[in-house]
């Protein structure tokens, strides 16, 4: 049984590298020699880091588990050790492709980072499975990692083979990319089965940020026509963002982060009303326990429905000609969120911080369809 769940691991990341392999391949055109070695490289380096920090981790009596050490122990474990030393440990497979200028293009860079990513989730999901076992549990665990593994190493490849201007900001990527996923493993792996819930908001926002590059790239070598229905492009986003020739409008912005709240705490509150309508048990609290997901996802679903309505509103309502406005009014709203939570409920601080990309993106995506063009 173990045997077998071991290569369905390895089988799921295969399938994870070879569907952005192919996506990629359809414009960028990356070497199948290259791509091997991406693949391989990432299961090398994840040898040599698991192992790491396995050592560290018995030497500091420190652990990724909530229950072995608390919170403090775990957050320490994944964010001061795993989480750098796993992306540091990918880009060290990549560097060399780079120095050596055999990455041409953004498309190239995230094709062989991803699936560096995918190699490494391969080795971490078999060691997953012999130390763990072959549980429900353990696999679903695997595969939500999986794809945080090629998701966040294809986002600082793709800005590490930018030509330009664009190359500059690897180096805040990879630190974004080591954050938001030292978060997702943390909930993933350091907290129980009823937390797994929290996790939804970054895959989806992981899928989507996925979709919508390779889809730009299979649209560009097919020469589609753009949709009305389609979210907008990378070019188009960047655009929408890029300040307008008069001031950002601080009113707005103040305002509308205020509106924000309001939104989110009244459709908390509607959630909560429905909830008992419905029968849902508030109460279930214990991370350990699955029914805890429940009540989760129904006010996380409430919490997040409220960034796109408030992002259409205040982008109505300032006639703003981009959605700067509506971005900043976003960012400071998910700022008081998050220091309320840190002095109130500081367990809920992870999973507002979970919310936090796929709320800005919602809010972009509200206010990009107010938008007055």
């Amino acid at each position: 049984m173990t045997a077998f769940v071991a290569l369905l691991v390895v089988a799921f990341s295969a399938a994870v590298g070879w569907l952005t392999w192919r996506s990629v391949r359809r414009v960028a055109r990356p070497s199948r020699r290259l791509s091997g070695y991406s693949a391989l490289g990432g299961g090398s380096v994840a040898v040599a880091a698991l192992y790491a920090e396995r050592v560290v981790l018995a030497w500091t009596g420190l652990d990724f588990d909530v229950r072995v050490v608390g919170a403090g122990g775990a957050l320490m474990a994944m964010f001061l050790l795993a989480a750098p030393l796993e992306e540091a440990a990918k880009v060290l497979v990549i560097w060399p492709l780079y120095r050596t200028r055999r990455i041409d293009g953004s498309r190239l860079g995230l094709c062989y980072a991803a699936l560096a990513g995918a190699g490494f989730a391969a080795v971490e999901g078999v060691a997953s499975v012999l130390f763990s076992g072959p549980s429900a549990l353990t696999v679903t665990r695997i595969f939500l990692g999986t794809l945080a593994h090629v998701f966040f190493a294809g986002a600082w490849g793709y800005t590490l083979g930018a030509r330009g201007r664009g190359a500059s900001f690897f180096s805040v990527t990879w630190l974004f990319a080591v954050m938001l996923h030292g978060l997702f493993d943390h909930i993933l792996w350091g907290r129980g089965p009823g937390y797994l819930a929290a996790t939804l908001p970054l895959v989806s926002f992981m899928l989507l940020g996925a979709w919508v590059v390779l889809r730009k790239a299979v649209a560009d070598s097919a020469h589609h026509p753009h949709s009305l229905m389609e979210p907008p492009s990378l070019s188009e986003m960047r655009e929408a963002l890029r300040p307008a020739d008069k001031p950002v409008m601080l009113r707005w912005v103040l305002g509308g982060a205020l509106v924000t709240l309001g939104l989110v705490l009244t459709l908390v509150v509607a959630s909560v009303f429905l909830g008992r309508r419905l029968g849902v048990d508030f109460a279930l609290a214990d991370e350990a326990d699955v029914r805890s997901a429940g009540p989760l996802i129904l006010i996380g679903a409430a919490v997040l429905l409220a960034f796109p309505i408030a992002g259409y509103l205040v982008a109505r309502a300032s006639s703003a000609p981009t959605v700067l406005e509506p971005a900043a009014a976003t960012l400071l709203a998910l700022a008081a969120l998050v220091a309320a939570l840190a002095l109130t409920a500081p367990v809920a601080v992870l999973f507002a911080l979970a919310v936090a990309p796929v709320a800005l993106g919602l809010a972009c995506g509200g206010a990009w369809i107010g938008l007055e063009r």
